[in-house]
C-alpha cells in the first residue's frame, strides 16, 4: 500500500509542501492519490492546505475532518470554537472513507508531534493510531539541530515506524555551517534515514506543479518515501 504520515516537528516546516508534491507526482504517475489532513490550524478561505493540494491536481482527492481557525495547538483551537472534543474515532472513521477507490494514501499531521490533540493526547498518539510509516519534515531555518535530535528521538521512544526525514528550504551552499550540514548531523546524531531535500521557493503560491513534481523525483528518493519499490518510476 502507498500510504505514508507527514509529519514536523513544529508548524509551518513545510509539511503541506511536500505532501502536494508527493501527491502531484503519485498522480502524474497515473495512481489514484487521497490526501487527508484530520486537523488544520490557522485555517480560513485564503488559507485551506486541501485548496494548496487541489491546485497541484484537482483530480487528487482531499478531506479535512476540522478546521480551525486558531494558530495555536488543535487542544486550544478546539476549545476557542466550541468543539468539545477532537474525536479521534471519527478521524479514522473519515480517514477511512476517504481512501476508497483510491491507491495512494497521504496523511498531513497538524503543528507537531508533541501537539496536544484532547486533554490526553497528543498527535504522536493519533499517528501511532495510524499505523503508517512516518516521514519527518525538518526546516533548518526554523528547526535547530537540537530540536530535531531530541524530535526524532522522541519518536522513536514511541516506536513510531520513521521511514526518514526530509529536509525543506535546504541550501547546502549555505555559510551557516549548521544548516550547511544538517543532513550529515542528522544521520550521524539519529541514525534517520534522510530521504531528500527540496530548496527554497521565493513564490510558493504560484509554484508550477510541474516544477514541483520535478523537484519532488530528482531530490527525493520517492521509493524510500513509500517504502516500495514503485513500477511506474523504472
Amino acid at each position: 500500500m502507498l500510504s505514508v504520515y507527514v509529519a514536523g516537528l513544529k508548524k509551518g516546516t513545510g509539511k503541506t509542501l511536500l505532501c502536494s508534491g508527493l501527491a502531484g507526482t503519485m498522480q502524474s504517475l497515473n495512481y489514484a492519490v487521497s490526501y487527508y489532513k484530520p486537523i488544520q490550524s490557522g485555517y480560513n478561505m485564503l488559507n485551506d492546505d486541501t485548496e494548496v493540494i487541489s491546485r497541484i491536481d484537482n483530480h487528487i482527492k482531499v478531506f479535512s475532518t476540522y478546521k480551525l481557525q486558531s494558530s495555536q495547538n488543535p487542544l486550544i483551537g478546539a476549545y476557542n470554537e466550541g468543539i468539545n472534543k477532537i474525536d479521534t474515532m471519527k478521524i479514522m472513521h473519515d480517514y477511512k472513507q476517504n481512501i476508497m477507490m483510491t491507491e495512494c494514501h497521504i496523511v498531513e499531521g497538524s503543528n507537531g508531534i508533541s501537539s496536544p490533540i484532547d486533554e490526553k493526547k497528543t498527535e504522536i498518539s493519533l499517528i501511532k493510531q495510524f499505523s503508517l510509516p512516518v516521514i519527518l519534515v525538518v526546516n533548518p531555518n526554523i528547526t535547530k539541530m537540537d530540536e530535531v535530535i531530541s524530535g526524532i528521538n522522541y519518536i522513536y521512544s514511541k516506536h513510531v515506524n520513521l521511514s526518514g526525514v526530509v529536509i525543506n528550504d535546504y541550501n547546502f551552499e549555505s555559510e551557516d555551517l549548521e544548516i550547511k550540514y544538517f543532513p550529515h548531523l542528522i544521520k550521524e546524531y539519529t541514525g534517520a534515514k534522510v530521504l531528500g531535500s527540496l530548496p527554497h521557493y521565493d513564490d510558493y503560491d504560484n509554484l508550477l506543479p510541474e516544477i514541483l513534481i520535478s523537484d519532488i523525483l530528482n531530490r527525493l528518493n520517492v521509493e524510500d518515501i513509500f517504502s516500495l519499490k514503485i513500477a511506474r518510476l523504472s
